[in-house]
Parts: C-alpha cells; structure tokens; sequence
C-alpha cells in the first residue's frame, strides 16, 4: 500500500519458466495505476504471458466502482481468454483474492506481493480503518473477512520481515506455509525487484 515510483524495465533471466500465452491480469498497489505495473507485465510479455491491466486509473482502494470494475475485467477476460492468472502488489492483491473468492471458476491462480489479506484494516503504517466510511462501499468489513479466508485455486504468498508498509506476518497464509516466499527488500521497491519476479515466473509457470 505504497506510493511507488514506477521503473522502465525489469531484466528478464531467459532461463525462467515461460508462460505460453495464458493470460496474466496485473493488479496495482494503492495510489498507483496500470503504469506502476507496467515493468512487470513488460517482463511477463517477454516469458510469452499475455499480461493486461486492469484498466481502471487509479487505485483509490476498494471503492463500490473500483470492486465491481474489477469484477468486470476478469469475467471479460476469461470470456475471451479462459482462467485467469491473478497479480496483485499490496492493495492490488487484496482486489486478486476477491475476484478467486467471488469467482474461482474464472481464475487460474493468484499471486499476492506484500498484500496484508490477513488483517488488511489493521495491516498497514496507515490503519485504513478511518477510510471506511470515505469509500462508501456496504458490507467492507465482509469483504475483508471474505478476502482472509483460505483461496479455493492455488496461490503464491510473497511477503518481506523488511517490508517497512505493511505487517509481513499478514501477508502469508499459515496453512499453506510451501506457498508462501520471503523476499529481503522493501515494500517501495517490489515492483521492480527482480527477487519477485523470479519467483512469480516460476510460481505462475509451473503445472497446476
């Protein structure tokens, strides 16, 4: 849940797992759009993933517009693509495991990058809690209580002790700790840190 400045390029190692043309729906952190998560889906077009973004501006947090135009994005890309695989960067993740949640049939798998889905009220330097009533969204304390619970398609947990944003303990998932990936840098530079990407080429390209 940072305010990230974008980066132009990650290097892609040629030896990492490709992806075959599944497609890959990149969600962004909060305060940032498409562009922040532009590096990473340059790199996963590159390991021969069809990487979209979600086409929504800004990421203001879980806003009634911002959920439902989610919801949208993925049905229509898994209309015209089949399952979907899921990346989400902090808040972004926090959208990933509601869309598996209100549609597992449509998601292949997701993937969360330092996204405190365990407490994401409480998880974060700045409690989100007073936020409630400015993003006017009914039922918001559901909501996260639905994002919480275990995910019905598989998942990656990738979370950092350094992380210095969001509390790293709320970033994983206990009963599935084989899922769940440590990373040494910090929040504000995850969408280009090459540690993650390799994880994720990995994570998303192996069978499932």
């Amino acid at each position: 849940m940072a305010f990230l400045r974008p980066n132009a390029s990650l290097v892609v190692d040629p030896t990492l797992p490709r992806g075959d043309g599944r497609p890959l729906l990149v969600l962004p952190v909060i305060g940032r759009g498409d562009l922040h998560a532009a590096p990473t889906r340059a790199a996963f077009d590159q390991l021969g993933y069809r990487t979209f973004g979600w086409e929504l501006g800004t990421n203001v947090g879980p806003t009634p517009q911002l959920l439902a135009g989610t919801e949208r994005r993925l049905i229509a890309l898994h209309a015209e693509h089949g399952p979907v695989t899921i990346a989400g960067f902090s808040m972004g993740g926090i959208f990933a495991r509601l869309l598996a949640h209100l549609h597992p049939e449509k998601v292949r798998q997701v993937a969360t990058i330092c996204s405190p889905f365990r407490e994401p009220l409480d998880s974060a330097f700045l409690p989100l809690r007073p936020f409630l009533r400015a993003w006017r969204t009914p039922n918001l304390l559901e909501v996260a209580r639905k994002v919480a619970q275990p995910l019905e398609v598989p998942g990656t947990f990738i979370f950092s002790r350094n992380d210095g944003i969001v509390a790293w303990r709320s970033c994983v998932e206990p009963a599935q700790p084989e899922d769940c990936f440590e990373i040494p840098g910090l929040h504000v530079t995850i969408n280009r840190d090459p540690v993650v990407l390799a994880i994720l080429a990995r994570r998303l390209g192996r069978k499932i």
